[in-house]
């Protein structure tokens, strides 16, 4: 998932699905069918316009797959909005109505209808520029892919909600539009949560099974290794997304991207001593939950985001990007400890030193959690 929230050619038919065959070099030549289904935001859009909507109709499109995924994007952020919330909310702003249930205005589609045109637009963007937008991201997957790579993934643009951009750990996608309205911006947060949908393809490989009875202490191996997995997911599709692109965009969301990603890379010693005390707070003998975990490391700023993003670009410069894609399949303890064995690893800002606990715990990860 993107750290962009609100809080904190595409086929002119119906279904408007995009279809990408993605290759690399003749030696090296991955391969996934993307389907990019933009039902969602063209739909919700044009109801936002329609001061004759029904609410069958607001209904019939909450209930899209894309506004679906709006609604569990929610649910993440312990917000408890319905399809019918999204129905309701939808049917009284297209007819000019108040909107003031918490669980319908926080599907945010009240910040989207003054945008609806620009939107549009940048939907058409989309369709009428693929080399600027789909090739190059086809290209760019590429890299960061595995040789033998044949996959289907499943993507999805909506106007709604919050998040700019997210993935659930399989091989679906989301792109909000609602808020990534730049077609720069729109083409790196693709990438970025394409690159997931990738990773989630693989997320059986990468999981690490540990013998013998559950204990505390294999517990607190899965807590670890569940953050670890998100440093890395996150990290690498932070470099696959390729940053350099932001400052072609001059909208305000990529100027909030370019702001915090500075800061960030400013301050990677606080992010690598954040994933300390979450190891610590992980191991402790009274654990926190790993949803707490997770929420103030990877949500809001993001904080985590820059240590995993400068863990995979430290080895990117290394080892090249198959060097990074081969994690892909590799139990993210690995990524840990690639880190760590880089000529740079704690000798420059840029390369900070892992904690004590977070070493010690890829050690034992790696180890089997003995």
């Amino acid at each position: 998932m993107m750290k962009l929230h609100v809080r904190s050619s595409l086929l002119p038919v119906l279904g408007m699905v995009l279809c990408l065959a993605l290759t690399a070099r003749a030696q090296q030549a991955p391969a996934l069918a993307v389907t990019i289904n933009v039902d969602a935001a063209r739909d919700t859009l044009a109801a936002l316009q329609n001061d004759s909507l029904t609410h069958d109709e607001a209904l019939r499109i909450a209930n899209l797959q894309g506004n679906q995924g709006i609604l569990r994007k929610l649910h993440e952020f312990k917000i408890t909005s319905t399809t019918d919330d999204f129905a309701n909310a939808l049917y009284k702003l297209a007819r000019h109505e108040a909107v003031t249930k918490p669980e319908e205005t926080s599907v945010l589609l009240g910040l989207v209808q003054p945008n609806v045109e620009k939107l549009k637009q940048l939907l058409a963007q989309m369709q009428a520029n693929p080399e600027n937008f789909q090739n190059a991201i086809k290209q760019r997957i590429a890299q960061f892919s595995l040789p033998d790579s044949k996959l289907s993934l499943q993507g999805y643009v909506v106007a709604g909600g919050d998040g700019g951009g997210y993935a659930f750990g399989s091989t679906d996608f989301y792109l909000n539009i609602g808020i990534i309205d730049d077609l720069v911006l729109a083409r790196s947060v693709t990438t970025h949560e394409m690159y997931h949908a990738v990773q989630g393809a693989y997320a059986n490989d990468r999981e690490v099974k540990f013998a013998g009875p559950e204990t505390s202490r294999t517990v607190a191996c899965k807590q670890v290794e569940q953050l670890f997995a998100n440093l890395y997911e996150e990290g690498s599709a932070v470099v696959v997304a390729d940053p350099a692109l932001i400052p072609q965009s001059h909208s305000a969301a990529a100027a909030r991207m370019l702001a915090d990603t500075d800061d960030g890379m400013k301050h990677l010693g606080t992010s690598a001593t954040l994933l300390e005390m979450s190891v610590i707070s992980l191991e402790a003998e009274k654990p926190m939950a790993y949803d707490d975990v997770y929420g103030v490391g990877f949500l809001g700023h993001g904080v985590l985001y820059n240590i995993g993003y400068a863990m995979a670009q430290s080895i990117v410069d290394i080892d090249g990007p198959a060097g990074l894609a081969k994690y892909l399949k590799e139990p993210p303890y690995r990524f840990v400890l690639r880190y760590t064995e880089l000529p740079l690893y704690g000798k420059d800002r840029g390369h900070p030193a892992l904690g004590e606990h977070t070493l010690a715990a890829a050690h034992r990860l790696a180890m089997g959690c003995r």
